[in-house]
């Protein structure tokens, strides 16, 4: 089985008790089940905005190139 229409025929199929076992399990299971996480790629730039600042008399490309160079040549 690997469709909901393929689970939910499996399901339709199974004795009342054990179908209730069934939603108790996926009940339980979603109540334990954490949130959705967060794409790392916004993580990285909430956790940056904002903080630090550059240095004076350069733009933003200018620290770019010496942060990823780390001499700026």
């Amino acid at each position: 089985m690997s469709t909901a229409i393929e689970i939910e025929n499996a399901i339709r199929g199974l004795p009342t008790a054990e179908a209730q076992a069934v939603a108790k399990w996926l009940q339980d299971y979603l109540a334990r089940k954490p949130a959705t996480p967060t794409p790392i790629a916004a993580d990285i730039f909430v956790k940056w905005r904002g903080r630090g600042r550059l240095p004076v008399g350069r733009n933003t490309d200018e620290y770019l190139h010496l942060t990823r160079n780390g001499n700026g040549s």
